[in-house]
């Protein structure tokens, strides 16, 4: 049985930060990661200027680094195909939106934290149960196809995500933004003739949206919302079917490059994920404390996950920290460390879900509105003080709500 001072589940960009963080501070961590790779398609890969200034305090440079990333410099919103607002929020115009590569990042994080020896770091292992002692969580089972562990540590806390184990065995009360949507996520070849540089958009229509941006490996990776539970209806259309519906609502430039990518067998297989937006009630019980998506499922679309998380474990290593250089720390110092996380965290991650709430629901309930509303929208955005207040807006949740800063 090993044992630990802390043991993280689940080493996406938020687990991982703060397993290094830990491991530099001289406390013993331990990282438990399913994955045996991290080269999974769709992960969150958008990052904002509040999860690069994260990376910045822990040394991560990703111009230096040798991680794939690809700076988005033009932003639209489109309606049925027609351009209604070009949104320029200083991050973009300043080149600090990034799309990066999340499998290179964690490869990047983990290969620093590895050079302390008070790291160890679970790849492939799957956390499969708590190990409990006197009503309290005291490690993890976790398990390989070779071998089951039994990982003992002080605090064990859940960075797994938004089908967290953790959260699951402890069965922590959720509350849940009603998303009555799904999204699809394919890949295209950058449609470079349609959008010259490093486009993103949004094309908005009756029932439904897309969610278009440039990504590193010179594609461009396309988000359908749909109703949720209709993927089933649409897969036996075939994809001809649904390509061409998209094709009808999108700018004409953009429909002529699917078509192209279509005959030439250039679409990925589509990957469906459930739109969640959620937030447990409590962040801590019995020991534990969930942080990222396994505390706050974020919006998918949202392009906040990533960024969120990564300020989560800045937050979490500046209360946990000095009480694991104090070897008389009691439960009861560690259960108000957890108290305070949250404390500090909530503001923003509630105003972040609120945003993400409404985009979504808007567009697929309100069917017959929108036809009235976006000619008005675009009518007022050729007034360069609509045009500021929005741009504002991006920049505000794009660099943060709050301070977030190491202090250990």
């Amino acid at each position: 049985m090993d044992f630990f001072d802390i043991a993280i589940v689940g080493g996406g960009p938020g687990g991982a930060t703060l397993a290094n963080i830990f491991a530099s501070r001289g406390v013993k961590v331990a990282l438990i990661e399913r994955q045996k790779d991290f080269s999974k398609e769709f992960r969150g890969e958008a990052l904002m200027p509040s999860g690069k200034e994260v990376l910045d305090q822990i040394g991560i440079d990703i111009d230096t680094e040798n991680i794939k990333y690809r700076t988005v410099n033009k932003l639209n919103i489109f309606y049925k195909g027609t351009l209604i607002a070009n949104p320029e929020p200083d991050f973009i115009e300043n080149g600090e939106f990034r799309w990066v590569s999340q499998p290179q990042l964690l490869e990047k994080i983990i290969e620093k934290s590895s050079d302390y020896k008070n790291f160890s770091f679970y790849r492939g292992f799957k956390g499969q149960d708590l190990i409990y002692e006197n009503n309290r969580v005291c490690g993890v089972k976790i398990s390989d196809s070779n071998e089951e562990i039994d990982l003992k540590a002080r605090v064990v806390i859940g960075f797994d995500g938004r089908s967290s184990m953790v959260r699951r065995k402890l069965n922590f009360s959720v509350k849940e933004y009603h998303q009555p949507s799904d999204v699809l996520w394919f890949k295209i070849p950058y449609p470079e003739r349609a959008f010259p540089g490093s486009h993103a958009f949004f094309s908005l229509f009756p029932n439904s949206m897309l969610v278009c941006v440039a990504v590193y490996d010179e594609k461009m990776q396309v988000g359908w919302v749909i109703p949720s539970g209709s993927y089933g209806e649409l897969k036996k259309l075939g994809k001809e079917k649904w390509i061409e519906f998209i094709k009808d609502k999108s700018p004409k430039d953009f429909s002529d490059h699917l078509q192209v990518c279509l005959d030439n067998d250039e679409i990925s297989d589509p990957f469906v994920l459930k739109m969640t937006l959620d937030r447990v009630k409590k962040w801590n019980k019995q020991g534990v404390l969930l942080l990222g998506d396994a505390a706050h499922t974020m919006n998918a679309v949202g392009g906040q996950g990533l960024n969120i998380a990564l300020r989560d474990a800045i937050v979490c290593a500046n209360h946990l920290t000095p009480l694991f250089r104090n070897k008389k720390t009691s439960y009861i110092d560690i259960d108000s460390a957890f108290e305070e996380i949250e404390k500090e965290r909530l503001s923003e991650v509630k105003q972040v879900q609120e945003i993400q709430s409404r985009p979504p629901k808007f567009i697929l309930i309100n069917k017959f509105l929108i036809d009235l509303i976006f000619p008005i929208i675009r009518f007022i955005f050729k007034f360069k003080i609509i045009k500021k207040i929005v741009d504002k807006e991006f920049v505000k949740i794009s660099k943060g709500f709050t301070k977030v800063k190491l202090e250990v």
